[in-house]
């Protein structure tokens, strides 16, 4: 028994089971407070400043090459910068100095930053998107996609700039970089481009990074394509002289009666859309559709117009006024989660919904949202408007358009922290930030304990060195022939011996797959075709690159009539580390030996004679070469006295009698290669010539070797040439 081993292995257990106890004992207080958690508001800006009146806030996007920064619009077409807790009072853009005339409608409706905004010399830095509603222009020159009908007067123009900033600390856009990149002719002005996007899932290396999506409210009064409620797809790129292009792989490029631009249709008043799933080309779309709000997937393929929305998540009377997928790290509970922001008597809540593809559409249905917070009247105005925002990390926003507050959504700690947001400058926040630090270390030990333990628990299951210390590492063959010895690593002693009259079966394991099974019933013997079968195995195992993580593993299993079994692991290797000592070509070499030799043993009915193995004349040389070189006085001498009795010493061999005699050499060496013939017979006699044709060549290369160096006269070589040729034939 190896006492050492078993001792490890009740060490490890002894130290899992006290990590799983304290692990046990430190989530308790965790759990504990989970059950007491809820979430609150903490203050990030003041929005409201003396020199901006009735800002009508309309959307905030934070800047990625600044956490502190965020970038906020304005209904009349304005774009401030909000930098740390207070807003520049100074707009950083104003669209309205383009507006034509006085009484002439202009509305700012949407932001949007461009992919690589942050990254420097690369297309995209430090450019954004704007989109707006203006009076139509009927100068401007830029291409205007619109629909064509009898009843259609177009008097708006939804339009999408191009901007770029001009300082490295965006604080600062430079206007001679406004690029009109689309019009659309539309004919109400409530007919607005509420969002444009880029897809965040798409990376600079996928084909449809850069692609601009576009959302523009429809209707049921308009049956046009563009007028049904649509999102767009373009690429905002310039391409020269066309303003945008648009991707082949839109979906209704072949249809003439489409616009090529178009992504989606008949999705009638879309308010928004977002990806809910990186590895995926869904958009959930948030609209109202026939009266009813409505949470949809779409692929793009599909018209809404005269067929119902087959793939709905939610639907509802009451409005969805914002929705996200968070992907933050500091509200665990709420991870991956549809997160929706709803009023339901003039009071708000945030209500999650969990998300799954696979969901048909009877499990969507059954699926409600949970509400997760509630806001009270102190904590937000009854007359309150809110929008979702998200910061570079995933975390939540939200954006207070009364009051012009931003906040952040964060966890409650287990001391009361109360907010109370009046009307004026009384506003008070008291925070308890120091258990929010210690809910953060718990998360943290909680993630290390589970880790350690998922190692520990892995690495005793699966671990290549822990496969050798459990399973024997070698087995030897007594010198009788008749026991072997089995060893565990490191051991000088056999920890088990085996009768070989004992052994039932034997069975060969490549990477834990049966390859080669001895035992004695019938066509389970070994013979040259099995033989070369499993070398095939082995040889096409060796081509696989062993690249990091696989293991590589060629096992014996062995059965008595006990029905014991007893396991040795001959070769193992992970990636480029071997564990075992023995190359895996010496491994194969023997393990065709113990093949042979047990199924001579176990099934010598069944199991042929071991053809003859005849090394190439190469490798012969180099195997003896140094052996051969510290003999020669040994063979000379032992050759000598048989045939020299009384021989004078003679003249040195001449070049001719040389070269004649490797002439021989040469003509028996080719006479040595092996003849393939079909019956048995002739084959067992080429073996046999193969023999004496080899044993020829080896005793001539001696004798020839000898004579060069001087050990042997021309007379000596002669008749002992003579000799070996009569015994031989």
């Amino acid at each position: 028994m190896n006492f050492k081993w078993y001792l490890g292995n009740f060490n490890h257990f002894i130290s899992r089971i006290f990590v799983l106890i304290i692990g046990v004992f430190t989530l308790q207080p965790f759990a504990a407070y989970s059950n007491e958690e809820s979430y609150q508001l903490t203050k990030i800006a003041q929005l409201k400043h003396q020199l901006i009146n009735q800002p009508n806030w309309q959307q905030l996007v934070t800047n990625p090459s600044n956490k502190q920064q965020h970038f906020i619009i304005r209904e009349s077409g304005h774009v401030y910068l909000v930098d740390g807790d207070e807003i520049k009072p100074q707009a950083i853009l104003d669209l309205s100095v383009y507006q034509q005339t006085d009484s002439s409608l202009l509305k700012l409706t949407a932001i949007e930053l461009h992919p690589n905004f942050s990254l420097r010399d690369q297309l995209g830095y430090g450019t954004f998107y704007t989109a707006h509603i203006e009076t139509i222009n009927k100068n401007s020159k830029t291409k205007r996609l619109r629909e064509r009908g009898d009843d259609l007067q177009l008097s708006f123009d939804a339009v999408i700039t191009e901007w770029q900033f001009s300082a490295v600390n965006h604080q600062e856009v430079d206007v001679n970089t406004k690029r009109e990149v689309l019009r659309i002719g539309v004919p109400d002005n409530l007919m607005v481009i509420k969002q444009i996007s880029f897809n965040p899932n798409v990376k600079s290396w996928n084909d449809n990074f850069g692609l601009l999506y576009v959302g523009l409210n429809g209707g049921n009064k308009w049956p046009q394509p563009l007028y049904s409620g649509v999102i767009l797809r373009i690429d905002p790129a310039k391409f020269g002289l066309r303003s945008f292009t648009v991707p082949n792989n839109n979906p209704y490029m072949k249809n003439s009666q489409i616009n090529d631009a178009i992504y989606l249709l008949g999705g009638q008043v879309i308010e928004q859309f977002i990806w809910p799933d990186k590895n995926s080309e869904h958009i959930l779309v948030s609209h109202q559709y026939n009266n009813k709000y409505l949470l949809s997937l779409t692929d793009s393929r599909n018209d809404w117009r005269d067929s119902a929305v087959k793939k709905v998540l939610y639907q509802s009377d009451d409005a969805v006024h914002d929705m996200l997928i968070y992907q933050g790290r500091q509200l665990p509970l709420l991870r991956s989660k549809v997160l929706l922001l709803r009023q339901k008597d003039q009071h708000w809540s945030v209500d999650s919904l969990a998300f799954n593809f696979s969901d048909n559409q009877k499990i969507r249905d059954e699926k409600k949202p949970q509400v997760e917070w509630e806001f009270t009247s102190q904590q937000l105005p009854t007359n309150s408007q809110l929008l979702f925002n998200r910061n570079n990390d995933g975390e939540i926003y939200l954006l207070e358009k009364t009051i012009s507050v931003l906040f952040r959504l964060t966890q409650q700690t287990l001391a009361n922290e109360s907010f109370v947001i009046g009307s004026d400058k009384n506003n008070t926040i008291e925070r308890h930030s120091s258990d929010n630090y210690i809910f953060i270390l718990f998360i943290i030990l909680t993630l290390v304990l589970f880790s350690i333990i998922y190692y520990w628990f892995k690495r005793g299951g699966h671990s290549v060195k822990t496969i050798v210390r459990r399973q024997f590492a070698a087995l030897e063959l007594s010198e009788s022939g008749q026991k072997i010895g089995l060893y565990h690593r490191h051991q000088s002693s056999a920890e088990t011996v085996i009768d070989i009259v004992n052994i039932i079966s034997s069975e060969i394991k490549l990477n834990e797959q049966s390859i080669s099974v001895i035992n004695p019933q019938l066509d389970y013997g070994f013979n040259n075709d099995k033989e070369q079968d499993l070398r095939t195995i082995f040889a096409n195992e060796k081509v696989d690159k062993m690249v990091d993580g696989k293991v590589r593993q060629v096992s014996l299993l062995l059965t008595d009539k006990h029905k014991n079994s007893y396991r040795v692991c001959l070769y193992i290797r992970k990636g480029s580390n071997r564990i075992t000592k023995k190359p895996y070509e010496k491994v194969i070499n023997e393990v065709i030996d113990w093949c042979w030799f047990i199924g001579g043993k176990l099934n010598a009915d069944n199991t042929d004679k071991r053809k003859a193995v005849v090394l190439p004349i190469e490798k012969a040389e180099k195997k003896s070469k140094k052996k051969i070189a510290i003999s020669l006085h040994h063979q000379a001498a032992a050759i000598r006295p048989v045939i020299q009795k009384k021989v004078n010493v003679s003249k040195p061999l001449s070049a001719d009698e040389i070269s004649s005699t490797l002439k021989v050499v040469n003509e028996h060496r080719h006479l040595a290669k092996p003849v393939a013939e079909n019956s048995s017979a002739a084959h067992s006699q080429v073996s046999q010539n193969d023999t004496i044709n080899t044993e020829l060549v080896n005793a001539l290369e001696k004798l020839v070797n000898l004579k060069q160096q001087g050990f042997l006269t021309r007379d000596e070589f002669s008749k002992a040439k003579d000799m070996l040729l009569k015994n031989l034939f």
